[in-house]
């Protein structure tokens, strides 16, 4: 009677209009190989914040795996974080 728990990335999905990026975990919950319950958990990570000076800093994505970073820089481009800057200063006022 083995119990064990696992966590892993279950689902990226990307919103728009600034390409957040949202991430899924699932914690699964087994025993002796048989599924017994599953947890989801979801972050979501945007490409930046706004500074004092109202420069975007890049959000750190070194803590995730490869794949998750390469998702990061495929959809979040320069075009796309000027806009969500812009979007940030636009809500400041």
């Amino acid at each position: 009677m083995a119990l064990t728990k696992a966590k892993a990335v279950d689902r990226l999905t990307i919103k728009s209009p600034f390409n957040q990026i949202e991430i899924r975990h699932a914690t699964v919950f087994q025993e002796d190989g048989v599924n017994l319950a599953i947890k989801y958990t979801k972050e979501i990570k945007k490409c930046g914040t706004l500074d004092a000076n109202n420069n975007l800093v890049d959000t750190d994505m070194s803590g995730y795996s490869t794949e998750i970073q390469g998702v990061a820089a495929a959809v979040w481009t320069d075009a796309i974080k000027e806009k969500y800057k812009q979007q940030l200063i636009d809500l400041k006022g």
